[in-house]
């Protein structure tokens, strides 16, 4: 059991190590009955540095494997499958099960059962032709295709182990595949999808006080700021808040009036969203053939992205 743990384990190193390289960290690493789980911080979208993480582990199996192997050869002794937990009391004892037990977790692993590190692989093998979202589909559908024959199969034989992992890999594939669609989903999002005509409309001779009792009344976070039909710029809530608070409530909003960048309604909600962020905006102008389309806020985008909404 020990030596199978400390396998496992180095498993999961490879996992892990690979993953840094590619500047991925990991979170931790769990060591369960049916196996080992390294926790990534995140699973790179890159098909090919996905492929190559995944196959460490089992690789890292098969590196311990022929290093076994290799010694054994060189000792005169042949590895054999037989009497692998009755003889360990000797080092040809050891080595032969240590060939075993990684040859047997290197080639278990390689079953394309996703999400195990078989089905990894073959979603990044796919994915270098496919579309994520797809590829991640496919594998899903292999993985729980399998996973049905996993149970059926230990329920037969009388193996409950195996109908367990069958039940797990189902159940975690199918978890995996919707992550992975509402992220698909999320990238997909435009601009254009998020836009608000529905502001509300002042004139920039308008109060603070006047702005801010409209806002509140409606909970809106910004005012459009119309003078004889064009838009002049934003007025924001957190603006008219630290006005208030100064006491120019009797301030024309024309002195708070920003006039925010724009950003076309093709763009993907995700970049205009990291553009608030990044230079500390609450909403931009939508724009659309060079004209304005109307207004997108900083709160649409976190609600419609899942982002956690900043203070």
């Amino acid at each position: 059991m020990l030596i199978v743990f400390c396998c496992v384990v180095l498993h999961e190193f490879g996992h892990a190590l690979t993953a840094q390289r590619f500047g991925v960290g990991t979170r931790d690493i769990t060591i369960l009955p049916i196996g080992g789980v390294a926790s990534l911080e995140r699973m790179p979208e890159d098909p090919k540095q996905e492929f190559w993480i995944t196959i460490a582990g089992p690789l890292v199996n098969l590196v311990i494997a022929g290093i076994s192997f290799a010694i054994l050869a060189a000792s005169g002794t042949t590895p054999t499958t037989t009497g692998l937990f009755s003889d360990l009391s000797g080092w040809a004892g050891i080595l032969t099960f240590l060939f075993a037990a990684n040859l047997s977790l290197f080639l278990f692993n390689l079953i394309p059962a996703f999400p195990m590190d078989g089905g990894r692989i073959l979603r990044s093998v796919l994915g270098m032709w496919l579309p994520r979202a797809k590829a991640t589909r496919i594998a899903t559908v292999v993985g729980r295709v399998l996973a049905a024959c996993f149970v059926a199969y230990g329920l037969y034989s009388g193996a409950p182990f195996l109908a367990i992992i069958g039940v797990f890999i189902f159940m975690a594939a199918g978890a995996e595949a919707r992550t992975v669609q509402q992220k698909a989903n999320v990238l997909a999002l435009r601009v254009g999808q998020r836009v608000r005509t529905d502001l509300i409309h002042m004139a920039p001779t308008a109060t603070v006080q006047d702005a801010w009792n409209a806002m509140t009344m409606i909970d809106q976070h910004v005012v459009m700021v119309m003078d004889q039909g064009l838009l002049r710029g934003l007025v924001m809530k957190e603006d008219l808040r630290t006005a208030l608070g100064a006491g120019r409530g009797t301030e024309s909003i024309a002195s708070h009036t920003r006039h925010v960048p724009s950003v076309a309604v093709e763009e993907t909600a995700m970049s205009a969203y990291e553009q608030m962020l990044r230079e500390g905006l609450w909403a931009l102008m939508a724009t659309s053939n060079g004209a304005i389309a109307g207004v997108v806020l900083r709160v649409d985008l976190e609600k419609a992205l899942g982002a956690t909404p900043l203070s």
